[in-house]
């Protein structure tokens, strides 16, 4: 099994770390606002969020990066056209058809279309 962290065993790296002390102060009403946060976090549902908001963190996390985004456009892209191929199709052959029984009621205004 695998130690998760891989300096954890590392006495050196450890007696570093113990003798490393922070000299500069925490800015005031730090924990004031510390807290503040929490309680908002909490006070907040976390299965109840909107659509906007879930669409927003995916965005936040999934766009920064070039590689999924160059897909992801690619994606909607090639759906686009897809899409916009499909219905100019339907739209071409609901004209064609309209034109071919115009030409033939031209020649046989008595001819019948089922």
């Amino acid at each position: 099994m695998t130690n998760e962290y891989p300096g954890i065993n590392d006495k050196p790296l450890q007696s570093v770390l113990s003798e490393w002390k922070v000299a500069s102060p925490l800015p005031p009403s730090f924990r004031e606002q510390v807290w503040r946060r929490i309680q908002g976090a909490e006070s907040r549902p976390g299965a109840a969020n909107s659509f906007v908001d879930v669409l927003t963190n995916w965005v936040a996390t999934v766009l920064p990066r070039p590689a999924s985004t160059v897909c992801y456009l690619a994606a909607l892209l090639a759906m686009g056209a897809t899409i916009g191929w499909a219905q100019s199709q339907q739209k071409t052959d609901r004209v064609s058809h309209e034109l071919r029984q115009r030409y033939v009621r031209s020649i046989d205004p008595y001819q019948t279309f089922p």
